[in-house]
């Protein structure tokens, strides 16, 4: 588990990466700069707590058996998608103050910050014999 919890901590700095480096551009670019930088930020959230849920459920399901390992990671997978689709719905509503475009690539920041873990691990080691 103390593997599980450095790459978790790993895949936080490639979120706050990949986070940063959307709100830069996104505020650079879009019309209604507020609303751009609360959608990153509200994904950035969101995307964050999915990981920690991921976390948890997966230190809960090297408890079970696998047959009810597989079910409980299926029904968490289903409560993450649901999850963030209400974000996403939510972001629509309220597209004056928070901006979907914004929200999507914060949550996107999942995929990219587990692309990054490699290369953020890699630079923590090189950092650590620094």
């Amino acid at each position: 588990m103390k593997k599980a919890k450095q790459i978790l901590k790993e895949m936080f700095i490639g979120l706050l990466v990949w986070l940063l480096l959307v709100l830069i551009i996104l505020v650079i670019i879009a019309r209604h700069k507020f609303a751009a930088a609360a959608g990153v930020l509200s994904g950035g959230a969101a995307a964050s707590g999915l990981l920690l849920h991921m976390f948890h459920n997966l230190d809960i399901a090297l408890d079970l058996d696998v047959r009810h390992a597989q079910r409980h990671m299926q029904l968490a997978t289903l409560k993450r998608l649901f999850f963030m689709a209400a974000v996403v719905a939510v972001s629509m509503v309220f597209y004056k103050y928070i901006h979907p475009a914004g929200v999507v690539l914060g949550l996107f920041g999942i995929k990219i910050s587990a692309y990054l873990q490699p290369f953020v691990h890699k630079m923590a080691g090189r950092i650590q014999r620094w």
